[in-house]
């Protein structure tokens, strides 16, 4: 999903500003998303989501491997594997009393998480296709 993303020397201003909006997204939410991810995903969900909050505490931009795990916290806070009997959130979600207030508070974390990978990942694009015209004139 998140494949594209340039090499850590790329380090243009559209894909900092909106890595730095991911970056205030998951400071400001921190102990939501990892509470949440371990709630959903046991403790591999719980690693997952410190891996991905710790590469974008990073003072650079972020490595593939920091969007990858991004995207699978996000699939995690999404319930994506969830109807898989196989994966350990089928199990994990079962759990959750619907009427929870858990429930709207992960809800509100995958929406911004979302939200504000959607925004880093179109200021890439923006700026690759910038970049490629540059070097085409």
């Amino acid at each position: 999903m998140f494949d594209f993303i340039p090499p850590s020397e790329h380090t243009g201003l559209a894909s900092s500003d909106a890595f730095d909006e991911l970056r205030g997204f998951v400071e400001e939410h921190r102990e939501g998303l990892l509470t949440a991810a371990e709630l959903l995903g046991a403790t591999p969900g719980l690693r997952l989501a410190q891996a991905a909050l710790d590469g974008v505490a990073a003072p650079q931009l972020p490595t593939r491997s920091t969007m990858r795990a991004l995207a699978g916290l996000l699939d995690l806070l999404m319930l994506e594997h969830v109807q898989d009997p196989s994966r350990i959130e089928a199990a994990q979600f079962a759990l959750i009393d619907p009427a929870s207030p858990v429930v709207e508070d992960i809800c509100l974390l995958a929406d911004g998480l979302e939200a504000a990978l959607t925004s880093c990942q179109e200021a890439v694009v923006a700026e690759t296709l910038l970049d490629t015209g540059r070097a085409a004139a």
